[in-house]
């Protein structure tokens, strides 16, 4: 029972890394833009890159959320502040805000990740096993 919390934790753990490893190359994205050319380097310009953050921190926080939700919690706060964060850093990926806003609303979105993948250790960490509601209801 433990060892399943602590894979829980490790899988938000990871998407947490995913969703600020996607804000870091988004916020500097910005300021490098003017040196990389002089070193030579476009991997923070890369479109394959971006994709692959996004579809990680997509399939990690799925996976994640969606385990926690129904081996332990059933809540479905933490899987509303992931939907509404990735639904923020694709809009700002996309352009639904272009130039001086997409920054921040991508960042908006990395932080509301970041704040379900938190949210939902939390509430696994309270329960204490599988259909927690079930069996407290019953007791």
């Amino acid at each position: 029972m433990e060892d399943n919390i602590m894979k829980r934790v490790s899988l938000d753990a990871i998407g947490i890394g995913a969703s600020l490893a996607c804000a870091v190359h988004c916020a500097l994205l910005p300021l490098l833009i003017t040196i990389l050319p002089l070193l030579g380097s476009n991997m923070l310009e890369n479109v394959a890159l971006e994709y692959g953050l996004l579809s990680f921190s997509f399939l990690v926080g799925c996976f994640s959320l969606g385990r926690g939700y129904f081996r332990y919690h059933r809540r479905v706060a933490p899987l509303l502040l992931f939907v509404l964060g990735f639904a923020l850093l694709l809009g700002g990926h996309f352009g639904i805000a272009g130039g001086y806003w997409e920054p921040a609303i991508i960042f908006a979105g990395a932080v509301g990740v970041t704040g379900a993948h938190i949210l939902n250790i939390r509430r696994c960490k309270q329960c204490v096993g599988p259909h927690y509601h079930h069996r407290s209801e019953a007791a």
